[in-house]
């Protein structure tokens, strides 16, 4: 609950596309500390940060999913969004349980935090020339 809370205190309209890759920011950060860090306290700290940040980025990214879906269609866009984030949240588990079998817990940890921090680029970088303020690559 506090990290929508905060979110709404701090940013006046959190629909905002750009919000929607802040997590994944901080989701990467905090994976990569995860990865550097075997101290109790500082997961622990980290946790409760990745629990804002994800918490956080679900109200902008399903009030903006919202903002932009018709009336009529909203029940069915959202079924589907929710079938496609279980899935994979199930996939990742399968993959990430191999991985980790395959070539430990922190490598796992520090690739999903690369790969957080590459999408959340990608995402911005789309944003950036959505908007027409870099050409397109």
């Amino acid at each position: 609950m506090l990290g929508p809370f905060l979110l709404t205190r701090l940013v006046s309209d959190p629909r905002r596309p750009a919000f929607v890759f802040g997590p994944y920011v901080l989701r990467g950060l905090i994976d990569l500390v995860l990865a550097s860090f075997t101290a109790l306290p500082v997961a622990l700290a980290a946790l409760a940060v990745y629990g804002l940040g994800t918490s956080s980025g679900a109200v902008t990214f399903n009030s903006l999913l919202q903002a932009h879906t018709p009336e009529h269609a909203r029940g069915r866009v959202f079924a589907g969004f929710d079938m496609l984030w279980q899935l994979g949240r199930l996939a990742s588990l399968l993959v990430g349980g191999l991985l980790a079998a395959a070539i430990g817990i922190q490598a796992v940890y520090y690739l999903g935090g690369a790969l957080l921090l590459l999408a959340a680029a990608v995402g911005r970088h789309g944003l950036r020339n959505r908007r027409g303020n870099t050409p397109p690559s």
